[in-house]
């Protein structure tokens, strides 16, 4: 009885259980460290949204994304084998592209986004990032400093 029990109280606490993250969930910063994109469930796949960008990084995107932050900018993902295949926004050049995502490994993620049927890729290396903000920007730090010593 006291077996039986058991079994079923493992039974309950193994279905409970949330369903397990996809690895490429969480925060990832660019290659230039201009964004900080955070990849989340939305309805039936993965989505990105930039959650940080610097000066550069916002000035970089405002042609397609006035406020770039909070802009979802991948969109539809969803996996096959080791990769991630869904849409990538780039505000810079305000274009939709195929984007293919790739764990290289447990921090390193990499974005390929094809234009033209395939035609045209360009790939980038992602770093994740724990916060969704930096540390400490030098930029922010300079600015403030200058401003200070006026």
């Amino acid at each position: 009885m006291k077996a039986k029990i058991a079994i079923t109280a493992f039974s309950a606490l193994t279905a409970a259980q949330a369903p397990s993250r996809a690895p490429i969930e969480g925060y990832w910063k660019n290659p230039i460290g201009s964004a900080i994109i955070a990849i989340t469930p939305c309805a039936n796949a993965l989505c990105g949204k930039v959650v940080w960008a610097s000066e550069r990084g916002r000035r970089e995107a405002s042609k397609g994304a006035p406020n770039v932050v909070g802009t979802t900018v991948l969109t539809g993902l969803q996996a096959t084998n080791d990769q991630w295949t869904g849409t990538l926004f780039i505000p810079d050049d305000d274009i939709h592209v195929s984007a293919k995502l790739q764990l290289i490994s447990e921090r390193q993620l990499k974005l390929t986004g094809c234009a033209f049927a395939g035609l045209f890729c360009r790939s980038q290396i992602w770093t994740r990032t724990d916060e969704p903000t930096p540390g400490a920007d030098p930029t922010a730090q300079t600015h403030a400093t200058s401003r200070s010593s006026r």
